[in-house]
């Protein structure tokens, strides 16, 4: 027994042993889902106020690459560059091939190509 001291007197007070005795940890609370937003008042003020809003998981986003694209041959009698560059001043320099006024392999430079 243990005396306190108090303005009344003396009291007894009794020990008491504690055991070790497991302790019962409280569930986690779960967060209270999560409610429309409304907008200051007007007309539609309280018109969302019950609803709530369900979180989804973010989706993927998955880009489409569009289909490679494969040069056609060009139709026999039309002309082609080939070996071409472009030049420092903005032309093309190339060898041109297939033209009825050219002979195959014939250089050109065009002027500068806006």
């Amino acid at each position: 027994m243990v005396g306190l001291e108090g303005e009344g007197g003396t009291r007894a007070v009794k020990e008491v042993a504690v055991k070790n005795v497991p302790v019962k940890k409280a569930a986690p609370k779960k967060a209270a889902p999560k409610k429309a937003e409304t907008g200051g008042g007007g007309l539609f003020a309280n018109a969302f106020a019950n609803v709530e809003i369900k979180e989804s998981a973010p989706t993927k986003v998955v880009k489409k690459t569009a289909p490679k694209k494969v040069a056609k041959a060009a139709p026999s009698g039309v002309p082609r560059l080939v070996n071409w560059r472009v030049s420092r001043d903005g032309g093309i320099d190339g060898q041109i091939v297939g033209s009825p006024n050219f002979p195959d392999g014939e250089g050109i430079t065009t002027s500068p190509i806006v």
